[in-house]
């Protein structure tokens, strides 16, 4: 009779030990089983560090001011800065980056670029560069997006020679073939002198009509 009392409790301990497993949380169950951790799917998780100088990101639902008056306020000191040197003629000797046939050229007055090509402008011809990326001078320089109005910068230039360039040899060559070919050739080059960068008016200044001198 004993034995059977005995028998009866363990199978009450037992049956209500794993009913207590089985009902418990996965953590309770972790924690008294660390194997069961094995079979766990990893889950790939990145840690994002932001250096200390970054800003944080900002709420897209509030406002944010991009301009304010004291940029606007350095903005226009720079440009009367800029306009008042252009007036009385103290800017010194200006450099340009313009584009031509292609090619783009750092320039300043007096120099002489050569451009690689046919070119039909003769001996003498007088040219506006207009295509202008880019002017500036001792204490500024001005930035086109892309490039910069033309009623604005005016580079003037002048065809002064027209000539071929030195013999340059063109060699073929196939190994195993009999195949060699050797070609000279040369070609056509046009000198071009930069007679003057001038900046017209205040660069803050914009037309309300611009380019009707020019039909395409």
């Amino acid at each position: 009779m004993a034995t059977l009392f005995g028998f009866t409790r363990l199978f009450n301990y037992a049956a209500s030990n794993c009913l207590r497993r089985a009902l418990a949380p996965a953590a309770i169950c972790k924690q008294y089983y660390p194997a069961l951790r094995l079979w766990e799917t990893p889950i790939a998780e990145y840690r994002v560090t932001k250096p200390p100088w970054m800003k944080p990101i900002p709420d897209y639902q509030t406002e944010v001011q991009e301009w304010d008056e004291e940029r606007e306020k350095i903005c226009t000191d720079v440009t009367n800065e800029i306009n008042n040197q252009i007036a009385t003629d103290k800017v010194g000797r200006m450099f340009a980056i313009v584009q031509v046939c292609g090619k783009q050229f750092k320039v300043t007055q007096y120099d002489i670029i050569i451009i690689e090509g046919f070119w039909p402008p003769n001996i003498g011809d007088t040219l506006k560069l207009e295509k202008v990326l880019m002017v500036g001078s001792k204490d500024f320089t001005l930035i086109g997006r892309p490039i910069l109005n033309r009623e604005l910068v005016s580079i003037d230039a002048t065809v002064i020679e027209k000539t071929l360039s030195h013999t340059k040899t063109r060699f073929r060559f196939r190994p195993r073939k009999q195949y060699r070919r050797i070609n000279f050739y040369r070609t056509q080059h046009t000198m071009l002198r930069i007679n003057s960068i001038n900046i017209n008016g205040n660069i803050d200044e914009k037309k309300e009509v611009e380019g009707l001198d020019r039909i395409y």
